[in-house]
């Protein structure tokens, strides 16, 4: 199974992800769940939209595996025009915190049966990161969805 870089933190399998840039008009690129742009194009929408990653399925906050807090300490993304905009890293890893609260909250097995392939993949991508390891062994992810 290939690793994924993204997961929504209402459901991690969900697979289409937009990114907007906040600027008089609204840039937005989509994504896969491998992180690769699937397609960009630009609306003239004003004032709308921040410049953060989404799940294009339901709007949820979305944490991209692999972005390092204490390498980076922000993260930069950039719009068509070359406007940039950075964000602390360490909000990426209150995402997968969020995430992962979700996920130990699951009691029924029929749906931890359906997020478990899912749940390997965010395994396997936050696996050589030691802070975002810390956090997924908190809520024992591997535990409860090897079952």
């Amino acid at each position: 199974m290939p690793s994924r870089k993204l997961f929504c933190v209402n459901d991690p399998t969900h697979a289409g992800f937009g990114w907007a840039a906040e600027s008089r008009f609204l840039h937005l690129r989509k994504y896969d769940t491998r992180g690769n742009t699937t397609a960009q194009w630009t609306f003239p929408v004003a004032d709308s939209a921040p410049g953060e990653l989404t799940c294009d399925i339901c709007g949820g906050q979305v944490y991209v595996a692999g972005l390092h807090a204490a390498d980076a300490g922000e993260v930069m993304a950039c719009d068509f025009l070359g406007r940039c905009r950075a964000a602390p890293a360490d909000a990426n890893l209150g995402r997968l915190d969020a995430l992962a609260a979700r996920l130990a909250d699951i009691p029924f097995p029929v749906e931890r049966a359906r997020l478990a392939p899912a749940v390997a993949a965010l395994l396997e991508a936050v696996a050589s990161d030691p802070e975002a390891s810390a956090i997924v062994g908190k809520y024992k992810l591997e535990e409860i969805f090897s079952k």
